[in-house]
């Protein structure tokens, strides 16, 4: 960890924040401080989001060189720019309170980093920490071919100077500012997004059941609706093929429910066949990425079933925005 006497700069500023994450915090912090780097190349920092649980005293007893927050609930885009703010490594590499850091993501993610000077920030893969079927199916939302990409989410090493050029994470969007802020960043600037195919950290979705899941589902509707309508008029219209392509979906997936329930005898028999036929052509498509066939089907049927809550989701925002 940093030594603070030797007035040195570190490579890398990694900034923790977290909400009530008492739970997997204690491990989050010992994963950084167990980072494939010498102590005196790295500095832990700790934003606290408004937290009732012992997640403070979790991360004094840690030795983070900083801890910040716990005032007040803060957004995540807040906190983080808490630790910008405070951050002084020429790189800075954001995790939430519920993720582990793996030990050789930092020297991963150094190197393109020194590389490659028109990236300006690279995520890697994150691993589900949960081993059943369920989150082995959601996992493959996260699978992200290496390369350039448009967009990471919160977890990612960032050049501190690029990021505070940007003005730090947008506050001003209630979801979405990871996607948001890679979108400025592209369009303002000449730097670009990089997903590595390395593991950077396990995580833990913790869904608390169906009902949480939706819930989330919903959100990410709303975060489409949000970002496509700040993108809408530009030469960049972001996320707006997204948001119009489940709309029909979520509209498609309606139609054919309530023929499926109120329609003719036939009619009812071609809705089934339908549906079950592009079920069956995603389940289908997973499957011969050698995943099982339970897996598969799950996948297939996590898919379409999110398209109505994404559509809800965005219809919500819309509405409640009129």
């Amino acid at each position: 960890m940093m030594d603070d006497a030797a007035g040195s700069v570190p490579d890398v500023s990694f900034v923790v924040i977290g909400y009530n994450e008492g739970k997997h915090l204690g491990a989050c912090l010992e994963s950084v401080r167990e980072c494939a780097l010498a102590d005196d190349r790295f500095e832990l920092i700790f934003v606290d989001g408004g937290s009732t649980d012992d997640s403070l005293r979790i991360a004094k007893a840690s030795g983070a060189d900083a801890i910040l927050g716990g005032d007040k609930q803060r957004r995540a885009a807040e906190n983080r720019n808490l630790g910008l703010e405070a951050a002084r490594g020429r790189y800075v590499q954001f995790l939430d309170g519920d993720m582990q850091l793996a030990p050789g993501w930092p020297l991963h993610a150094l190197k393109i980093l020194e590389s490659h000077p028109e990236v300006a920030c690279v995520s890697g893969v994150l691993r589900e920490r949960r081993e059943n079927v369920f989150y082995e199916a959601l996992q493959i939302d996260w699978e992200t071919p290496e390369g350039y990409a448009l967009y990471c989410g919160g977890a990612a090493m960032w050049r501190r100077d690029v990021l505070r050029e940007l003005g730090g994470w947008p506050e001003d969007v209630r979801y979405g500012e990871e996607p948001y802020l890679c979108w400025r960043m592209r369009n303002e600037t000449e730097y670009k997004v990089y997903h590595l195919g390395e593991r950077m950290a396990d995580h833990d979705l913790a869904y608390t059941g169906f009902l949480d899941y939706v819930k989330r589902t919903v959100r990410v509707g709303e975060t489409y609706a949000e970002i496509a309508e700040r993108c809408r008029n530009s030469a960049d219209p972001f996320w707006s093929a997204e948001e119009s392509s489940s709309l029909r979906w979520g509209m498609l997936l309606v139609f054919l429910f309530l023929i499926m329930a109120l329609g003719p005898d036939l009619f009812q028999w071609v809705a089934m066949l339908a549906l079950a036929g592009v079920l069956g052509r995603k389940a289908w498509q997973i499957q011969q990425t050698g995943r099982d066939w339970e897996v598969s089907i799950l996948y297939a049927l996590h898919t379409y079933g999110a398209k109505l809550a994404i559509a809800y989701g965005i219809a919500k925002w819309r509405w409640f925005r009129a």
